[in-house]
C-alpha cells in the first residue's frame, strides 16, 4: 500500500502543477464534497417526490421496419452473448446464473472492494487490476443488441435475459459503492444504454414490469436512475478536467432526465446539462470541427455523445442552437476527411476503441462510418453524404434504430460544399494528396495543432510535425497507435511519446515532459508559417516549441513539398539552435511493409506498389528496428492491448546550428495505369 500511496502523491503534485489558480476552490471544494458523500451527508440515495406532472419521455429510438431488420442475424448475436458472455477486449466474460460478476476484474478475477467509490484510487489498484476492464463491462453497451433482438422478435427470453442482468447489477451496484461507482462519466455512458433499452422494451409499459416484481424491479431501476443523475451532475469534470468526460457527463443527464421526467430537480439538472453542453460544443471543438483532445478516436467518442443528446432533444422538442448544429457538421465533415478510401481512420493520439453505445448491424460498419451515416442524415451535408458514396455505405443502415429527423436538403444553398475540407488550421492538420477519397488516393496527413486541451493534454500524444503517408487505402507512414493505458507504464510512455512518431526526436527526449498515463508537464505549440497549393504542387512550412525548453533551445521547422504527378514528398528538417545536439529523425511503417536497404535508401514494399525513402544528412546513420522492449521501439497496436511488431527507420546523427536533414519519399505504383493522371 505504501508504494501505491507514494505513487498517488507523486502524481497529485504533478497533477497540481497544471492548474491554474481558479481551479483551486474547485479542487478544494471536490475533496469536501466527496468526503461529505462517504459520510452520507449531501447524497441522492433517496430521491424526492415526484413532480405533480411527472412523465416518461419521447423515444430517441425505434424498431425499424420488419424488412429493414435482420432478425436472424439479431438472435445470432444474442444467443452468443448469453451463451459465452460479453467480450470485454478479448476476455469472454462469463454469465453465472445469467449475469457477471460486476466487480471482479475480467482479466486478472480480482474483486475490487466496494468502498466510497470516490475514493478508489483507480489509476493505481493493486493485484495488476486495469479499470478499463471493469469500466467497459459496466457501460452495458453490449445490452443494447439484448434489447434489440427482443424489441425485433417479441422473444421473452431475451426480456427475461435483460431482467435478471439488471436485477442484479442494482443489488450488486448500490450507490456510490465500488468501482463502478469511482468516474462520473460512465454513468453518462451507461444512463445512455439504459435509455435506449428501455424504450427498446416498451418503456414504463414494458412486459418486463408486468408482475409485482416487475414493477418493483422498475421502481429500483428509477431510484438508480436518479442517483446516476445526481452522481454525474454533483461531480461534473471542470476546469482541467473538462474534455470528452464532461460531455459525456452532461450527456447522460440530459438524455436520461428527457427519458425519466419524474423530478422537478432533475429538470433543473437538464437545463444545466443542456447548457454545459452547448458551451462545451464551442469549446472542446474548434471552428474547423477538430476536437481539441488531439485525438481521433475520443473526436469520434465526444460525438456520439453529442449524437445521443441530438436526437433526444429532438425527440422532445428540446433541439440544441443552429450553432450546436453547424458545429456537429463541422465535426462530422473532419472525421470523413480524415478517414481514408477505406473507412479508416488514423491513430492519432489516444485511442481506447471505446464506444458510447453501438446497435447490432449486419454488414461491414464501423463506428466511423455509423457517425458519418447519422452525421449526413441529421446535417444534410452533401460532403459528407458524397464520402459515404465513394465509401459505398448505405446511409441508412445504422441509422435505422435512430429516430432521426433527417434534415430537408432543401434548406440547403445550391451552392453547398460537396468537398471535403483538406486544411484544419484551428484544428491544426492538413491533408495532402492526389485523388483524394477516391480509390487510388494518395494521402498525406501532417499534424501542425498543438499537444492537446486544458494544459494537460490528457490523450494528446507528443507527434508534433508528424506525417503520416496511405496509398489506395494501405498504410505505408503510421501512428503506432495507443495499446494501453495504466496496463504496462512503459509502454504507455512509449506510445504517447515522440519517438513513436514520424517526426524528429531531440536528445532522445519527448517535446513535451511526461508527466503521468493522462498527464503533459509542458504545453507544446505548433505554428504553421505557410500553405500553398497550386493545383500541381502543396508546399507547407510548420515549426514547434516543444524543445525550446532545452537549456539549449532547439527550434524545430519542417518543409514539406508533395509534387503530385509524380508521387514524390520532399521533407526537410530544419534546426535553430546554438549547441552541438543529438537528432533522431524516425519513421514508423505499417507491420504489413517488408522493408530493404541500407545506409541513406530504403524501401517498403506493400501489394499495391513501393515507397522509396532516400536520406541526406550529413553524419547520420540509419537503422531499422522491430519489436524491440528496451528501450521500446518499433511497435505497432492496431487496437487496445493489442500490439505487434512493426518497422521503424531511425536516422541519428549531430545536428548544430542551420543544420538540415532532408528525406525524399517516391512512390512506384505496381499497376501504373490506375494511378495516371
Amino acid at each position: 500500500m505504501a508504494g501505491i500511496s507514494f505513487k498517488r502523491i507523486g502524481w497529485l503534485v504533478r497533477r497540481l502543477s497544471r492548474i491554474s489558480p481558479a481551479e483551486i476552490p474547485y479542487r478544494i471544494a471536490s475533496v469536501l464534497r466527496a468526503s461529505a458523500q462517504a459520510r452520507g451527508w449531501w447524497d441522492a440515495r433517496c430521491p424526492p417526490l415526484r413532480a405533480a406532472d411527472a412523465c416518461f419521455g419521447y423515444p430517441w429510438v425505434h424498431v425499424p421496419a420488419d424488412h429493414l431488420v435482420d432478425s436472424q442475424f439479431l438472435v445470432a448475436v444474442a444467443e452468443k452473448t448469453l451463451t459465452a458472455g460479453p467480450v470485454v477486449f478479448g476476455v469472454n466474460v462469463p454469465l453465472d446464473d445469467g449475469a457477471p460478476a460486476w466487480n471482479r476484474d475480467p482479466k486478472t478475477g480480482t474483486i475490487v472492494d466496494q468502498t466510497f467509490g470516490l475514493s478508489i484510487d483507480f489509476r493505481h489498484l493493486a493485484d495488476g487490476v486495469d479499470i478499463k476492464y471493469l469500466w467497459e463491462l459496466n457501460r452495458h453497451v453490449w445490452w443494447v443488441p439484448l434489447a434489440q433482438t427482443f424489441a425485433a422478435t417479441g422473444e421473452q427470453r431475451f426480456l427475461q435475459a435483460l431482467s435478471t442482468l439488471l436485477d442484479n447489477w442494482l443489488v450488486e451496484c448500490p450507490y456510490a459503492r465500488g468501482a463502478n461507482w469511482s468516474s462520473p462519466v460512465e454513468h453518462g455512458i451507461r444512463l445512455i444504454n439504459w435509455s435506449i433499452v428501455w424504450h427498446l422494451i416498451g418503456g414504463a409499459d414494458s412486459p418486463m414490469f408486468a408482475s409485482a416484481a416487475g414493477q418493483e424491479l422498475r421502481e429500483r431501476w428509477i431510484t438508480s436512475v436518479y442517483q446516476h443523475m445526481r452522481f454525474a451532475s454533483d461531480n461534473y469534470s471542470l476546469h482541467s478536467s473538462a474534455d470528452n468526460h464532461l460531455i459525456g457527463e452532461a450527456a447522460g443527464v440530459f438524455v436520461a432526465a428527457h427519458t425519466w421526467d419524474l423530478w422537478a430537480e432533475t429538470r433543473v439538472l437538464r437545463v444545466r446539462a443542456k447548457t454545459i453542453l452547448e458551451a462545451e460544443m464551442g469549446k472542446q471543438f474548434a471552428a474547423d470541427g477538430v476536437n481539441l483532445e488531439q485525438a481521433v478516436c475520443y473526436h469520434k467518442f465526444s460525438l456520439e455523445f453529442v449524437l445521443a443528446s441530438m436526437v433526444t432533444g429532438e425527440a422532445n422538442g428540446d433541439g440544441f442552437s443552429l450553432a450546436f448544429m453547424t458545429r456537429f457538421q463541422s465535426a462530422v465533415e473532419f472525421l470523413a476527411a480524415m478517414m481514408d478510401c477505406n473507412g479508416r481512420a488514423p491513430a492519432i493520439g489516444d485511442s481506447d476503441d471505446g464506444k458510447v453505445f453501438a446497435f447490432a448491424v449486419g454488414g461491414d460498419f464501423s463506428a466511423y462510418d455509423s457517425m458519418l451515416v447519422a452525421g449526413a442524415a441529421m446535417s444534410g451535408s452533401p460532403a459528407i453524404s458524397e464520402k459515404l458514396r465513394l465509401l459505398g455505405k448505405d446511409q441508412t443502415v445504422d441509422s435505422l434504430w435512430l429516430k432521426i429527423i433527417r434534415a430537408n436538403p432543401s434548406e440547403k444553398s445550391a451552392d453547398a460544399e460537396t468537398a471535403l475540407p483538406t486544411k484544419f488550421v484551428d484544428g491544426g492538420y492538413l491533408l495532402m494528396g492526389r485523388a483524394l477519397h477516391c480509390r487510388t488516393e494518395f494521402r498525406l496527413t501532417m499534424d501542425v495543432g498543438p499537444l492537446g486541451s486544458n494544459k494537460i493534454a490528457g490523450h494528446g500524444h507528443a507527434d508534433a510535425l508528424s506525417v503520416l503517408l496511405s496509398v489506395a487505402g494501405q498504410d505505408f507512414l503510421v501512428d503506432p497507435g495507443t495499446f494501453c493505458y495504466n496496463a504496462a507504464p512503459d509502454l504507455r510512455h512509449y506510445f504517447r511519446g515522440t519517438s513513436a512518431h514520424n517526426t524528429v526526436v531531440i536528445d532522445g527526449m519527448d517535446q513535451s515532459i511526461y508527466g503521468g498515463s493522462f498527464l503533459w508537464l509542458r504545453d507544446v505549440n505548433s505554428t504553421l508559417h505557410s500553405y500553398v497549393d497550386d493545383g500541381s504542387n502543396v508546399v507547407v512550412e510548420a515549426s514547434h516549441d516543444g524543445y525550446m525548453r532545452l537549456a539549449d533551445p532547439v527550434k524545430h521547422t519542417r518543409a514539406v513539398v508533395l509534387h503530385r504527378d509524380a508521387l514524390e514528398v520532399w521533407i526537410e528538417d530544419r534546426f535553430d539552435c546554438l549547441k552541438p545536439h543529438l537528432c533522431e529523425v524516425r519513421w514508423h511503417f505499417a507491420p504489413e511493409c517488408q522493408i530493404e536497404g541500407e545506409g541513406s535508401t530504403w524501401t517498403a514494399t506493400r501489394e499495391v506498389g513501393r515507397l522509396s525513402l532516400t536520406l541526406d544528412s550529413e553524419g547520420f546513420d540509419s537503422r531499422v528496428i522491430a519489436g524491440a522492449d528496451n528501450p521500446p521501439a518499433g511497435w505497432y497496436s492496431s487496437c487496445f492491448y493489442e500490439r505487434q511488431a512493426s518497422p521503424v527507420l531511425i536516422s541519428s546523427g549531430p545536428i548544430s546550428s542551420g543544420s538540415v536533414v532532408r528525406t525524399r519519399i517516391t512512390f512506384a505504383p505496381k499497376f501504373k495505369d490506375s494511378f495516371h493522371g
